[in-house]
Formats: C-alpha cells, sequence, structure tokens
C-alpha cells in the first residue's frame, strides 16, 4: 500500500544520528525512517533533494493572550493569527502562559485552552501562572488534568507585581516554598518555572537611571540588573525546589555568572532544566544599540555583553542550557517607542519564526553546534521536559509527523516581511541568515511552504501532559 505521504533522498535529524533518506507517514505519525529504498511509495513524495528533516520545534516560551492589552480578546486573536508565525519558523508546538486576573487558575487554565482549540495553527500546552496562595491550592487538581508548568514572576515586585495580578511584595520564598509543595503533592510531572531577577536592587537601580542624565539605551538598561542579580534567585529558589525534590526551570538565563552558578548547583545534586534565549544567543546590548533599536529590543532581564553571549553559547555547547525559548510577547510598536524609553513597556514581540534561521546562521554554521545538537535544544528536550516527548520532539516511527524542512544553503534577509501575524515591527530587521525553514508540517499536513501558511484551517491542538 502507497503511504500517505514520504519525504525523500534528504538528511534526517534522528534521536540516533543523521540519517541519509527520508520517512514515510500514514495519517499523523511517522510509519518509517530510513533510506530511500526502504520507503515504499506514497500518494504524495516530496524530494528534498539533499535538505535537512529537522523535527518539528517546541518554543518553551511564550505569552499569547500579552498584547496591547491583556485580555481574552488578545488571547484568542494570538491563537487566531499570529500562530501562523510559528509555522512559519518551523514551530509546531508552544508552551504559552495562562493571563492574570480574578478568576481561579483552573479557570484560567480552562480559558487559554479554549481560546485556543479550534484557533490555533501550532499544538500547545499551558503554563499556568500562579500569583497567590489561592492559585497555589489549585496546583495538584491542575496537575491532575494534565497541567505540568507552572510560572512563577519571583523578579518582580512593586507596581510591576502588582500588574500580574500579586501582592507588591512580589512572590517571596516562604510563598515558592509552599507551591512546590503543591507541585510535589500533584505528581511528577509538574515543575516550577522561575523569572530569576533580584528585584529590589534592580528597582533601586532603575528608578536611579530614570532621575538621572543616563542615556537611554540599551547599555543603560543593561546596567540597572547587576549580573548577581540573576543568579541570588536561581540559587535561592532552586535550593527551596531541590529540597522538595520539584523540578526546577528558570527562564531566559542571560549571564556567565548564573551559569557559573548553576554548574556549582548541579555539582551538589540539583534537578534544573537551564533555558536561554534566542535573541541573548545572537545578539547583545551593544549591537542592538548600534542598529537604534531602543524600546524594540528592551527586554527583562536586558540584553547583555559579548562575555556572557559568549558564555551562553559556551553552556549550549556543553549542555549546561538544554532548551532555548524565545519569551515572545505579541506587542505592537505602539509600547516600544516614543521618547520615554524608560517606561515603555518590556519584552520582545514575536520571534519564534527566526530561530531556526539565526540558530543556523551562528550556530550551525560556525561550527559552533551541529544539528543533532540543535535538534536537542530546540526540539526534543523541550518536549521532554513537558511528559510529550517523543510524541513531540523527535522523528521517530509513532511520533506525530511534525517536521522542518531546512534549507541550508538558501540566504534570506529577515524582517517583518515574513510574518503573517499581525506584528508591526521585527528586532532582526535587515539581518542575514543562512539556512531557513521552506516546508513544515503539523501531524502529517503540510501547513507552510515557502513562507506561506498552506492549512487550508488551524489544525493545531492542546496538549496535555503524557
Amino acid at each position: 500500500m502507497a503511504h500517505d505521504l514520504i519525504f525523500k533522498n534528504g538528511v534526517v535529524v534522528t534521536p540516533s544520528g543523521l540519517v541519509q533518506g527520508g520517512v514515510s507517514i500514514d495519517g499523523e505519525s511517522i510509519t518509517h525512517v530510513g533510506s530511500d529504498d526502504e520507503l515504499g511509495q506514497g500518494f504524495r513524495e516530496v524530494n528534498l533533494d539533499g535538505r535537512i528533516l529537522f523535527p518539528g520545534v517546541m518554543d518553551p516560551h511564550t505569552h499569547f493572550g500579552c498584547g496591547d492589552r491583556w485580555d481574552e480578546d488578545t488571547l484568542v486573536t494570538d491563537f487566531t493569527i499570529n500562530s501562523k508565525d510559528a509555522l512559519i519558523g518551523g514551530v509546531t508546538t508552544v508552551a504559552t502562559t495562562t493571563l492574570v486576573g480574578s478568576d481561579s487558575l483552573t479557570g484560567l487554565y480552562n480559558q487559554t485552552k479554549r481560546a485556543g482549540t479550534g484557533r490555533s495553527y501550532c499544538d500547545f500546552v499551558i503554563d499556568s501562572v500562579v500569583t497567590d496562595r489561592a492559585g497555589i491550592d489549585e496546583i495538584p487538581s491542575l496537575i491532575a488534568q494534565g497541567a505540568s508548568g507552572f510560572k512563577f514572576f519571583t523578579g518582580y515586585i512593586g507596581e510591576q507585581a502588582e500588574a500580574f495580578g500579586m501582592n507588591p511584595n512580589g512572590f517571596p520564598p516562604a510563598l515558592f516554598f509552599e507551591a512546590c509543595e503543591a507541585i510535589r503533592k500533584g505528581g511528577r510531572a509538574g515543575f516550577a518555572k522561575i523569572h530569576a531577577e533580584e528585584p529590589t536592587v534592580r528597582g533601586l537601580l532603575v528608578d536611579r537611571m530614570r532621575r538621572s542624565d543616563a542615556p537611554a539605551t540599551l547599555m543603560s538598561w543593561a546596567d540597572t540588573t547587576p549580573e548577581w542579580a540573576e543568579s541570588a534567585q536561581v540559587y535561592t529558589y532552586g535550593m527551596i525546589a531541590s529540597q522538595l525534590s520539584v523540578p526546577f526551570y528558570p527562564v531566559h538565563i542571560s549571564t556567565a555568572r548564573t551559569l557559573d552558578t548553576i554548574r556549582w548547583m548541579r555539582s551538589q545534586g540539583t534537578k534544573m532544566t537551564i533555558e536561554t534565549l534566542t535573541l541573548f544567543l545572537n545578539a547583545t546590548a551593544q549591537e542592538m544599540d548600534a542598529r537604534k533599536l531602543g524600546g524594540m529590543a528592551k527586554i527583562q532581564p536586558p540584553l547583555r555583553h559579548q562575555a556572557d553571549q559568549d558564555g551562553l553559547w559556551d553552556a549550549v555547547v556543553d549542555g549546561t542550557i538544554q532548551t532555548i525559548g524565545t519569551d515572545t510577547c505579541t506587542y505592537s510598536a505602539t509600547y516600544k517607542t516614543g521618547a520615554d524609553f524608560w517606561g515603555c513597556r518590556v519584552g520582545v514581540n514575536i520571534q519564534f519564526a527566526d530561530t531556526i534561521a539565526l540558530m543556523m546562521t551562528n550556530g550551525v554554521a560556525t561550527g559552533r553546534i551541529d544539528l543533532r545538537t540543535m535538534a536537542r535544544l530546540l526540539s526534543e528536550n523541550p518536549a521532554k521536559r513537558y511528559g510529550i516527548y517523543p510524541q513531540k520532539g523527535a522523528i521517530t516511527v509513532g511520533a506525530d509527523a511534525d517536521l522542518v524542512v531546512i534549507d541550508p544553503e538558501r540566504e534570506m534577509t529577515l524582517g517583518v516581511d515574513r510574518l503573517r501575524g499581525k506584528s508591526d515591527y521585527s528586532v532582526w530587521e535587515g539581518t542575514p541568515a543562512q539556512g531557513v525553514p521552506v516546508l513544515t508540517t503539523l501531524r502529517g499536513n503540510i501547513v507552510m511552504e515557502d513562507g506561506e501558511i498552506t492549512a487550508d484551517e488551524p489544525k493545531g491542538m492542546f496538549l496535555g501532559a503524557r
């Protein structure tokens, strides 16, 4: 019998290494991986012509619903429209956060699930943002419903904390201890994600900068967060999680100093999944200042310096960093430009469309990493952390047929014209890249070709932990 779809004559990136040949697909699943003469015939066959067949990427750090407004309408819009840009970049699964508000943690979780179901162009999992003790009490029941990731904004106090529905004192260690107790009670699937950035000194320095004549630059913004501020919270909250045997996941690590702290903690037995951002690996504050990006590249924690970027790449190579996310928000330029650099919103907009191109250009092409390492960082490890591997994150028999064809020779200039959602700017505008996604499949359906969405309807599904 002929298979539904066959990819052949390519370089297939599998968990065990590179395979010359292709894959066969029936329905939503991969049915064979091997040489071309083992694949049989297909109703549709795609000749890869030597190009790379890569597992669909999972972005473990996005914020649908966090746009110009933070509400359910924005959440629905992001799934309906902005999720298309995930497919442009070969991202087939995202982890997105719940909104915050007066509703219960369970209510916010179900709100996100409803918003994405039948509307999302990519598959998705949900991180629940826990802001208070009432939310902590709901954690075990959410884990029983298939939830796994729980997000804590430990780096925020004052007005920033209140914007997230927290007490102005933030989310202190004692409350995090209780949250970890609840995660442990819920079972093995749960883990704790934190935004690590000691907030009191940072707040002091930001206030001083705003009152001073300091230049409104990304370099100055970096100076408001001392390099120890990140490692201080990684250590404090990580040791709490370790004491209670809760898997710990600090997001968007930005400094070389923090990596030294992480290596020491691991030597003492602390279990951690470490994430950095595509942005941090591929840009510095100095570079973005030179490009006059200003508020558009203002993120928290901030873009750092060359020594930090070099340290992050070293940590990618030696395995200290396991996952790469984007921290994608969906702001328009309205809240990122203007005279008040210090007051404009923090966060970067749609990023996942460019992850593969940037990692191919500055990682694989430079010899820093190979394709197998890139697959572990972008696909395998995030899926494992969320308990959905090998259904997701691998090209292997029985897995969902989430695939990306990467043309390693194709050159492209990145920018907002590539995007098919509502973004009106890109921090990568004008950036040259070589090695870009040219075709994406989601569960056996070809959903993107040559930069255009080909899905006739949204095919994304909600995924709970297995």
